[in-house]
């Protein structure tokens, strides 16, 4: 391999010698003159049939992300349209739910009032008959206690007329008798 290598090397030099040393770096006037004269002619190809397509790719690019900017501000203006719609019903919505709510309640208290001015005779009945009730009952208790009493001052008369006694013998004998009463 290395013998390759040296061969190949060595046919090189050989045929660098033969020639005039050239620069690598600056071509020669002939390829400049071909080169320069390929370079208009393809600018001028370029010019001709690349570059209206082109420009046509790019405008109608700016007028696509033109319109797709006009459209996101038109729905950013409709969708704020929007929330103040929604805000506007909302408003209305909570007023109109206040106003139910008071209905409801100015309807809750006109059936109480009704029911409570249905129910007072009734209630005023009752408290009539529950007076009514007492004053009999305090009646019989009053007839009762005046007959108990009545009962007592007609036993102790009765002691009283059956022993001739003293005055201490005789509260004795009423305190005795009340007490079996009481008992």
């Amino acid at each position: 391999m290395n013998a390759t290598l040296s061969n190949m090397a060595a046919g090189l030099l050989a045929a660098t010698e033969g020639e005039a040393a050239s620069n690598p770096i600056i071509p020669e006037w002939n390829e400049v003159i071909w080169g320069s004269a390929a370079f208009f002619i393809l600018l001028l190809v370029m010019w001709k049939l690349a570059l209206p397509p082109i420009r046509r790719a790019m405008e109608a690019r700016t007028e696509r992300i033109q319109g797709d900017l006009d459209g996101a501000a038109n729905a950013r203006s409709e969708a704020e349209e929007l929330r103040t719609q929604y805000d506007a019903r909302l408003a209305e919505a909570n007023v109109e739910a206040a106003r139910i709510i008071e209905e409801a309640r100015a309807s809750a208290e006109t059936v109480r009032q009704e029911r409570l001015a249905a129910i007072e005779p009734e209630i005023a009945e009752r408290r009539a008959q529950a007076e009514a009730d007492i004053s009999a009952a305090r009646a019989r208790a009053m007839a009762e206690v005046r007959a108990d009493i009545t009962s007592i001052a007609v036993g102790a008369a009765e002691q009283v007329v059956l022993a001739n006694i003293d005055e201490a013998a005789h509260a004795r004998l009423i305190d005795d008798y009340i007490t079996r009463v009481g008992n």
